[in-house]
């Protein structure tokens, strides 16, 4: 029988009332400076859990600059504080309770989950866990109309097999629409709390103790998190929730900012007995010419399917389920997917070139640069026979985007691994990707006078008389 998980906060940790409640969710979320957001979809948020009289405020300045991202699930990564636990314990209920109303739980990931090891189903764990809860309301605050799902998880510490698994368990969630939220709070210092490291110059020594846990999350280390847990003992209590949303792995060029740190300290001015809290913020990135990791990923697979469609004798995908595609993906093609961009496709099997086509220049949208290519290469690379159904399952794909050429007074000023070159000489013209002379071993003269040969000239012909542009492309 489906269950709903009431609130056991509401009038002590924060407002009973529902209008007070939503009154003061709104007034932490209007705090957030959009200044500080990281660029590209958030991936993952690390948020404070203590009552809202002390960290309301610095959990509402990440969260209110998540109210324009569609997000519909997020992954609620928290400590344990009441329940013994030796894996992560997920909720039975079908849905939790707040004075604003439900929140759904995703049931069918939550049943995905607990077929692994790693997890166990704990409904008297999360029966009076606070660490859950109190990031309810500012959930529905932040998206009032449309309240995401989420996957309530306890974290404990782990043996390292158990550890490793729950991280690979988890990738499997990611997706453009999840978010993954760890709820923890950082030093817990005092003679209550059991740690007392220093006495002197409190505020400063705590800045310091958490500086290095925060230091590690934003650089996406989860095995120095760990490190410096044992190392310090800093009684951050979702250090291990934490070390395993890091360990699933960051996309190359993913940004992070810590968004806002305070302290139950700094109320009062007494530190003998305070909590620490930060508030941060890792998001995809954007790479040298703009481009989001969902997008790229939207672009590999636009370029599969338009692969797969010329193998099995398929149209070629039009624009309209180019543009359903993107909504299925919750891709937005404008403005960087409609900019018009020069794009290649390169297909390989067991790092054999299989086909490569593209426009050198932008004369059409990206995506659709893309559609047009990948179907090229695949059946249309003269120097190749078309690629077979069977060859399907071995063939890696990757998309070239470029920036606009630009011409340069002599092969002086082409730089290896960074440009891509386009030789001119008479009526003769030969291009090479970037990443080709990298992945030949070439120096810049040895990759000219391959250039040379390949449109048809004489090897050291391009030593006088040529011409060169160059360009740059995101490879993915």
């Amino acid at each position: 029988m489906s269950t709903i998980r009431q609130p056991v906060l509401a009038g002590t940790w924060y407002p009973a009332d529902p209008v007070e409640l939503a009154t003061t969710a709104d007034q932490f979320l209007a705090k957030a400076d959009t200044a500080l957001r990281p660029a590209g979809r958030p991936l993952l948020a690390v948020v404070p859990h203590a009552g809202y009289v002390f960290s309301g405020q610095t959990a509402g300045k990440l969260l209110g600059l998540l109210r324009d991202t569609p997000v519909q699930r997020i992954v609620i990564m928290a400590p344990n504080h009441r329940i013994a636990l030796d894996r992560i314990a997920l909720s039975g209920a079908a849905a939790y309770a707040t004075p604003l109303g439900t929140i759904e739980v995703d049931q069918a990931a939550t049943a995905q989950l607990s077929a692994s090891e790693a997890f166990t189903t704990n409904d008297q764990a999360h029966a009076q866990e606070h660490a859950i809860e109190i990031q309810l309301p500012l959930i529905q605050r932040t998206w009032p109309t449309n309240v995401p799902r989420i996957i309530p998880m306890l974290v404990p510490s782990m043996t390292s097999t158990l550890a490793t698994e729950a991280a690979a368990v988890l990738a499997s969630l990611a997706d453009n629409n999840t978010l993954f939220m760890v709820s923890t709070d950082f030093t817990h210092y005092g003679a209550s709390y059991g740690y007392v490291p220093f006495t002197d110059n409190l505020p400063a020594a705590l800045e310091e103790l958490d500086s290095g846990a925060i230091l590690k999350i934003l650089a996406g280390d989860a095995d120095g998190l760990r490190r410096y847990g044992q190392k310090t003992g800093i009684t951050m209590c979702g250090l291990e929730a934490a070390a395993i949303a890091l360990e699933q792995g960051l996309p190359a060029g993913y940004e992070a900012a810590l968004i806002d740190y305070s302290r139950s300290g700094d109320r009062n001015g007494d530190y003998s007995l305070s909590v620490s809290y930060a508030s941060i913020l890792l998001c995809a990135g954007t790479d040298a010419q703009g481009l989001l990791d969902q997008e790229k990923t939207f672009l590999r697979d636009i370029a599969r399917r338009s692969v797969e469609a010329a193998v099995h004798g398929r149209p070629a995908l039009d624009q309209d389920q180019l543009v359903a595609l993107a909504g299925k993906a919750g891709i937005d093609l404008d403005p960087r997917l409609n900019s018009h961009r020069g794009a290649f496709v390169t297909l390989t099997t067991d790092g054999r070139l299989r086909g490569c086509i593209g426009y050198i220049e932008g004369i059409k949208p990206l995506v659709n640069a893309v559609a047009d290519n990948g179907r090229s290469a695949a059946i249309g690379d003269p120097r190749f026979a078309p690629v077979t159904s069977g060859e399907l399952p071995d063939i890696h794909i990757e998309v070239s985007a470029l920036t606009p050429m630009e011409p340069v007074a002599g092969p002086e000023e082409i730089v290896i691994g960074r440009h891509g070159v386009i030789l001119v000489k008479e009526d003769r013209r030969a291009v090479f990707l970037p990443q080709v002379a990298p992945e030949q071993g070439w120096d810049r003269d040895t990759t000219l006078t391959h250039l040379a040969i390949k449109a048809g000239l004489d090897p050291d012909a391009w030593r006088e008389g040529a011409e060169f542009l160059v360009f740059e492309a995101d490879v993915f």
